[in-house]
């Protein structure tokens, strides 16, 4: 009875938080129409933005969170609710040291006054999801301990089942989010949040991050302290400097300096291994006295697999080259469309935006600048970069402001393009060259195996209605015009030729009455007609020549 009545209290929970969203969203008049985002209305779209910003900040921290996400998506919305979104802050006021001891009780066994020499109640951050504490071990050392906050993992599952919900039933009625994939949108967000509200795997990124970087000078990741750590508590040792924004007194080669450590942690990562720090804003690194580089939130982290390292590679080796028509295919291949493109519009537009950005190679590119324009010709043809690659893209256009901001004369290029270059030299003729022709040999053999089963699969789609096919043929009337006469022409020649065969095998065994009297008329009335279709025919293909020659100048 009372897990029954447990139930029925969750459900009315969820019905009140549904209604709840609901209420808000219509309050803000925020709803799905039949139109695009983008049309001119630049003080109608101000405003409704401002009320985007305001629900999400209303609806708390799910929705925090997604405005935050949708900030960075470029190939999603417009710069005005972009813009807007980027005001969502996520600090909050602490809740009670009680309820943040409670949580560490129940997770760690013992209470913060037992399990640490000293335990700061004022919190030195809150935020929707954590409080972070300072603390001192037993042994000395300054740590910081950030909490997560009872019951809001029940919230945040509660708000993306809604949110699933809404996304399915509002993509049946509007087919435009069937365009943004708006089902996949959601699941997304919701693996990426869900990460998040786990601390296990911020401190498997933080050791990650510390191991790449144990052995570099100029670098210091804080350490996990493990028997202080589990799924809602984690505890890390502290770092203290300053702002990569407040270096005054800093000279031109210390800047320099700082801006190299700050491109080489954001890039090599990511290229190398295939994990990337997704949120380098200036208040995630701090700056020690000898110069070395800190960072100390590895909360959002995004994964790149092989294959999406090279399609990345692609890219800028494309833009390198200033190659309009690869560029093109790759970002098409990277989107996957899901309706109809206009591929010679791309390219087009992809030209003229390399005019603008790239001067000579991909030293001189305006990387954040280009980024921007990039995925807004992402958005305006109704296409949708997979998570992880805008994530990616978004974590580089930032690195790329920072880096202006501490050095004016360092551009993000000048530590990609060596990158870039080393990505090719690995995937041609690298360590792992004969690794790459072995797995080729295998998916080759294994795709030997499953053809016929895949062909059968596409042939069944095919027979229930299920398979689309898009293409585009311009000017080519007159072509396929000639083309079906050809086919006509050919078939009627097939016909006759069948006919013709068939009665020669029918006159072998079956001679009707009084057959040898016509049979010779027959004959030679065939012949006579073979004859005078050959002959119409070299004399359409001798006037076709004819035509065909150039006249007198």
């Amino acid at each position: 009875m009372r897990e029954h009545e447990r139930s029925e209290d969750a459900e009315q929970t969820k019905t009140q938080r549904y209604g709840q969203i609901l209420a808000t969203l219509a309050r803000h008049g925020i709803g799905i129409v039949g139109e695009r985002f983008g049309k001119k209305d630049d003080e109608r779209d101000q405003s409704r933005a401002e009320h985007v910003r305001v629900a999400c900040e209303e609806l708390g921290a799910t929705f925090i969170k997604l405005g935050q996400a949708l900030s960075t998506r470029g190939d999603l919305l417009p710069q005005i609710y972009r813009d807007e979104l980027m005001k969502l802050q996520d600090d909050v006021p602490p809740i009670p040291p009680s309820e943040i001891a409670r949580v560490i009780r129940e997770e760690l066994g013992a209470s913060p006054d037992e399990l640490f020499a000293s335990f700061d109640r004022q919190a030195i951050g809150s935020a929707s999801i954590g409080q972070v504490h300072a603390a001192k071990l037993k042994d000395g050392r300054d740590v910081v301990i950030k909490v997560r906050k009872p019951g809001v993992e029940h919230v945040v599952e509660m708000d993306l089942e809604i949110l699933g919900d809404l996304a399915e039933s509002w993509s049946q009625r509007f087919p435009v989010l069937d365009e943004y994939d708006v089902r996949g949108l959601v699941r997304e967000f919701g693996d990426t949040l869900r990460s998040e509200l786990d601390y296990r795997r911020e401190a498997a990124n933080a050791r990650f991050f510390r191991e790449i970087f144990a052995k570099e000078r100029g670098f210091k990741i804080p350490d996990v302290i493990e028997e202080f750590s589990s799924e809602r508590v984690i505890t890390l040792s502290r770092v203290d400097g300053r702002k990569p924004t407040e270096l005054d007194g800093y000279g031109k080669r210390p800047r320099a300096t700082l801006s190299r450590r700050i491109a080489r942690f954001v890039i090599e990562p990511a290229f190398e291994r295939g994990v990337f720090y997704a949120d380098p804003h200036a208040g995630n690194f701090l700056v020690q006295n000898d110069g070395s580089l800190a960072a100390i939130d590895f909360g959002m982290t995004g994964r790149l697999t092989p294959e999406a390292r090279r399609r990345v590679a692609d890219i800028f080796i494309a833009m390198d080259r200033r190659d309009a028509q690869r560029l093109s295919d790759s970002l098409i291949e990277v989107t996957g469309p899901t309706h109809p493109i206009d591929r010679p519009a791309i390219t087009a537009e992809l030209d003229r935006m390399m005019e603008r950005y790239v001067d000579a190679s991909l030293e001189e590119v305006r990387f954040g600048e280009a980024i921007a324009e990039l995925l807004e010709l992402v958005r305006t043809h109704g296409l949708r970069l997979p998570g992880n690659l805008a994530q990616l893209f978004k974590a580089l256009a930032m690195s790329e402001g920072l880096l202006q901001t501490i050095d004016p004369d360092s551009t993000l290029a000048d530590y990609l393009e060596p990158m870039i270059g080393k990505l090719l030299y690995q995937r041609f003729a690298g360590e792992q060259w004969v690794d790459r022709i072995r797995d080729s040999a295998v998916d080759a053999a294994e795709l030997s195996i499953e053809l016929p089963r895949r062909i059968d699969r596409v042939l069944g789609e095919v027979e229930r209605g299920n398979l689309r096919v898009w293409t585009r043929v311009q000017d080519m009337e007159t072509t396929i015009a000639r083309f079906e006469h050809a086919v006509e022409r050919a078939n009627a020649t097939m016909l006759a030729s069948a006919c013709i065969v068939g009665l020669a095998i029918v006159m072998l065994f079956y001679h009707p009455q009084g057959w040898q009297r016509w049979i010779g008329i027959i004959f030679w009335v065939a012949v006579t007609l073979a004859f005078l279709i050959a002959l119409r025919t070299v004399w359409a293909t001798f006037r076709k020549k004819r035509e065909a020659k150039p006249g007198p100048r």
